[in-house]
C-alpha cells in the first residue's frame, strides 16, 4: 500500500487511509518520539485529528510512503519519523480495548492485525451469578 502525505492531509485522512487496510490496527499522532520498544505519553498524543501533517511536522513536505503488511510495526514507526518526522505509535484491536504495540514491534503489521481479529473472537467469561444465600 502507498499512502501519498501532503503537508495538506489531515491526521484523519492518513488514519483512516491505514485503517482500510489493517482494519484491526490504528495509527495515533504524538508531538514528541519514542524510542524503539518503547510506548508514547499519553499527553503527548495529538488528539485534534483535524490537524494537517504540515502543522506538526519540523519540515513540512509531500511525499509517497510504502507500506508492505510483512513490515515490523517497529520499522512503519520509523519511516514516519525518518521521512516526514512524524512521530506515530501503532495500536491494536484487543477486543474492546485498543493496545499499543510497543512491546511487539518486531511482529509484522500482518501478524498485528490478525491478532486484531482474532481478539474479536474472544467470548468474555460468563459472570457468574451472586449467591446472596448466608453461607454455613
Amino acid at each position: 500500500m502507498k499512502i501519498e502525505l501532503s503537508v495538506d492531509n489531515t491526521i484523519l485522512d492518513v488514519q483512516e487511509a491505514f485503517h482500510r487496510v489493517f482494519p484491526y490496527l490504528k495509527l495515533e499522532f504524538f508531538n514528541h518520539k519514542h524510542g524503539e520498544y518503547e510506548g508514547s505519553v499519553a499527553q503527548d498524543r495529538i488528539r485534534d485529528t483535524n490537524r494537517t501533517l504540515g502543522s506538526i511536522e519540523g519540515n513540512p513536505h509531500s511525499g509517497v510512503l510504502s507500506i508492505e503488511p510483512e513490515m515490523p510495526t517497529w520499522q512503519l514507526e520509523h519511516l514516519f519519523e525518518q521521512e516526514f518526522g512524524l512521530h506515530v505509535q501503532v495500536f491494536r484491536k484487543s477486543g474492546t480495548l485498543w493496545l499499543e504495540t510497543s512491546r511487539t514491534d518486531d511482529l509484522t503489521l500482518d501478524m498485528q492485525n490478525a491478532k486484531g481479529l482474532a481478539s474479536e473472537h474472544i467470548k468474555p467469561m460468563p459472570e457468574e451469578p451472586i449467591d446472596i444465600r448466608e453461607q454455613e
